[in-house]
This record gives structure tokens, C-alpha cells and sequence, in this order.
């Protein structure tokens, strides 16, 4: 069993959302995405989706996108990300996944899931505290992720506790990106440092945008940014 790492597939199968009005690198990005996915993807897989998954605003208009990564191959995990309007309660998701028949499509959400020997967790992040943005809402935010996202470490570190053989690797995904190109220490960085994360997996940045996200280790942490466009639309083993 491989793991793999794609972001911010903004797929709007049930939704006029064309891609393209983004420049050229995103013309036929789903069937970009679907090429790649296939040539590289088993079943016995698993693919971390962090994030910007859907432009749907509601579960009607997020089933096709559902239905094109279901039929991909793999087990997918998704995570929310900003753009992800149609997010909803662990517990409606689920039952709407299992109404429809989308047994390969899970969703992290103050959990984790063992996967082999990998333990996964996380939660969407926010803006950090240097954007020049970030306000006293996004102060309010920010401390409510790293609440959801310390009950994922929480629920991963009770899996790898229970795990027997050789030590899990423990990664985390988030949309946000948890710290800059220079490692700025960030209320993020602290948490997951905290709880022996090995890799730390993260989206939302695109195009020249990139080069302001961590890349490479840092403190014992590997940081990988997985946007789509930025991969070439192909999943990134992990």
C-alpha cells in the first residue's frame, strides 16, 4: 500500500466553475488529473486530498465530483478546505457517502485514520499571524483550528499508541500552508511539533505563490506543498 498527497482539485463536475479563467496551466485539468491518477494509483492506495476539493455549494451539487473520485482508484481522505462551501458535520457526510455508495471516500474531521504503517491527521489551518491580512477574526480562527487540529494528533497519537510492530509514521495534512519559506515558527508549527509529526503535507498556495510556502525539513519535519498545478495534476507518492 502506497500514500499519495494531491490538493486543490477544484472540481466542478456539478457546478459551472471552468478552471481555465485561471490561465493555461489548469485547461483540461480533470482530464489531466484522471490520466495521471490512473497511471500511478492502485487500488490498494490511499490519496490525501488536502482541501479545495469541490466548488460546490451543496451536497447535490457535490455528488458528480464524489462519483469522479470514487471511481478513481484508491481510498481517498479528504480535508476541508477554503473553498470547500459545501463542508458539513462528520455525521452527514458520512450518511451521505453511504446512501450513495462512495465507500472509498472518507473524511478528516477531528480524527485520524491508520493507513499500513502511516498514521494520518489534520485540519484546514488558517491565515497566520504575520499575513498582512490577519485580523482579530482571523486571531478567533486561527485558535479554533489548532483546537480541531490538536483532537486529530490526539486521535493519531491514540492510534499509533495501539499499533503494534515497527513505529507508524506520523503525517499531517492541512490547506493552509503552517509556516513560511523561512520556517517562522508559527502557532501550527508549535502544535504538530508537539506530537512527532514526520511529514507535514499542505495546499492552497499556486503558481509563483508557491514559492512563499516551506518546502524541504525543518525541525525534524518534512513540509511538501501538494497543489495540483503545481504537481502537474498527478497525485505525489508520499
Amino acid at each position: 500500500m502506497a500514500v499519495y498527497a494531491i490538493a486543490d482539485i477544484h472540481l466542478s463536475l456539478g457546478s459551472d466553475k471552468p478552471m481555465d479563467v485561471f490561465g493555461p496551466a489548469w485547461a483540461n485539468h480533470v482530464e489531466r488529473l484522471e490520466a495521471g491518477w490512473r497511471e500511478i494509483v492502485s487500488d490498494g492506495d490511499t490519496v490525501l486530498i488536502p482541501g479545495d476539493i469541490s466548488w460546490a455549494m451543496d451536497f447535490g451539487q457535490l455528488l458528480p465530483d464524489l462519483r469522479f473520485l470514487h471511481a478513481l482508484p484508491g481510498e481517498k481522505i479528504l480535508l476541508r478546505g477554503n473553498h470547500d462551501y459545501w463542508w458539513s458535520t462528520y455525521a452527514r457526510m458520512e450518511a451521505m457517502t453511504v446512501a450513495e455508495g462512495l465507500s472509498s471516500i472518507r473524511f478528516l474531521k477531528n480524527n485520524a485514520y491508520l493507513r499500513g504503517r502511516d498514521v494520518v491527521c489534520g485540519s484546514r489551518g488558517w491565515l497566520l499571524p504575520w499575513d498582512a491580512a490577519f485580523t482579530s477574526r482571523d486571531a478567533r480562527v486561527l485558535e479554533r483550528e489548532r483546537g480541531r487540529l490538536r483532537l486529530s494528533l490526539e486521535a493519531a497519537a491514540g492510534l499509533a499508541c495501539e499499533s503494534s510492530g515497527d513505529p507508524v509514521r506520523r503525517i499531517a495534512i492541512l490547506h493552509y500552508p503552517p509556516t513560511d519559506n523561512r520556517f517562522r515558527p508559527s502557532p501550527i508549527t508549535d502544535l504538530i511539533g508537539e506530537y512527532e509529526i514526520a511529514i507535514c503535507i499542505y495546499g492552497h498556495l499556486h503558481g509563483l505563490g508557491s514559492r512563499c510556502g516551506p518546502e524541504g525539513r525543518s525541525g525534524g519535519i518534512w513540509y511538501f506543498n501538494a497543489s495540483a498545478d503545481r504537481l502537474g495534476f498527478r497525485p505525489a507518492k508520499i
